[in-house]
């Protein structure tokens, strides 16, 4: 019999755990007026690096599903900070970039996310840091070489 899987020792759920917090942390740091979904964050600052591009691009480059940047883009686009234009090439996909207020917006972001990255980096122990920055890498590694996905088969036998 095996044995049993403390929560706490869960991988993916100390991951997401840390990085609950941490958003929490910056989102405080950045005010009220500046709050984010996870998701809107992310779909802004692809947008603010490489824009025009397509929901399927920042899908790849995040890992966020289809349904969650459709949201997203959504969110934005209401919230006048993004503009959607059918792609000439072709005419499935919609090229989405930032409005002028969009790239204030991400420029404020931006700004923000150095000055907190500093200060985390002056606040938590180096050591703490460059092995967490090295673990995150080989994680990131890992995954995007497709190894992090398991069959179902594989999963159910190993739990036997």
């Amino acid at each position: 019999m095996l044995d049993r899987l403390r929560l706490d020792s869960f991988l993916p759920y100390r991951l997401m755990r840390v990085a609950e917090r941490f958003d929490t942390a910056f989102a405080h740091y950045c005010g009220a007026e500046d709050e984010l979904s996870w998701s809107e964050w992310q779909v802004l600052w692809s947008l603010g690096e490489n824009s025009p591009i397509t929901a399927k691009s920042i899908s790849l480059q995040s890992g966020l599903s289809k349904t969650k940047i459709s949201r997203a883009v959504k969110v934005l686009e209401d919230r006048g900070y993004v503009l959607r234009k059918r792609d000439r090439a072709d005419r499935r996909f919609e090229l989405l970039s930032l409005t002028e207020e969009g790239n204030q917006r991400f420029d404020r972001l931006e700004r923000s996310a150095h000055t907190f990255q500093h200060w985390l980096e002056q606040t938590v122990n180096i050591a703490y840091l460059s092995s967490l920055d090295s673990g995150l890498k080989g994680l990131e590694h890992m995954a995007a070489a497709g190894q992090l996905q398991v069959s179902a088969p594989v999963m159910q036998e190993s739990m036997a």
